[in-house]
């Protein structure tokens, strides 16, 4: 298994781990969000590497992160 990579983005920390299983990466990901409430992924994917897996994992947490926040700020009719 790999360390895990944390990155900050909008306030929220993602987790990102990368984890090996045969010959292939396995990614998954914890979001703690600004009130310190956190959310696992489960596993996002098998993948060659543990640097695609990991970049796959934050690409999928700040790709939700938008997704709520969007949802929090409808546009205005």
């Amino acid at each position: 298994m790999t360390e895990p990579n944390d990155v900050v983005y909008k306030g929220h920390l993602l987790s990102a781990t990368a984890v090996l299983e045969e010959d292939r990466y396995a990614a998954m990901l914890v979001v703690r969000d600004p009130s310190g409430t956190r959310r696992a992924s489960g596993m996002l994917g098998e993948f060659a590497s543990a640097t695609g897996a990991v970049r796959y994992a934050f690409a999928y947490g700040m790709a939700e992160i938008d997704h709520r926040q969007s949802g929090q700020n409808p546009a205005p009719r």
